[in-house]
């Protein structure tokens, strides 16, 4: 057995990592504040049958769930935002309740936020 193996078995440490903060959460909700290099707020809404992302108060994402919530979202963030037009993705871990487990954001192939409750 290879003692420097990566192992499913170690717990998740909970907390929030990367260079973006939480603004404010709720059960299917989050407000995120993007840090450098990319500069905006990001609010996720997956209430009522309907997950949807906004940039700066512009809809990058809007899909109807109503046997499902997708746990994983791509955008592109609008050129009023970042010129350059980056993708973005949300993956998100919910627990049995539909609680968000885990809730990850990526900016192009750029890791900004992390969330593990």
């Amino acid at each position: 057995m290879n003692p420097f193996a990566v192992t499913n078995v170690a717990p998740l440490e909970t907390g929030t990592f990367g260079t973006s903060k939480r603004i404010r959460r709720n059960f299917l909700y989050r407000v995120i504040e993007i840090g450098p290099p990319h500069l905006f707020q990001l609010v996720y809404d997956g209430w009522w049958f309907r997950q949807k992302v906004e940039i700066d108060g512009v809809l990058v994402s809007r899909r109807i769930s109503w046997l499902s919530i997708q746990r994983k979202v791509k955008f592109q963030v609008p050129s009023n935002v970042d010129s350059n037009q980056p993708t973005g993705r949300i993956e998100i871990d919910f627990t049995r309740g539909l609680m968000i487990r885990r809730f990850r954001l990526w900016i192009g192939d750029e890791l900004v936020y992390d969330e593990i409750n």
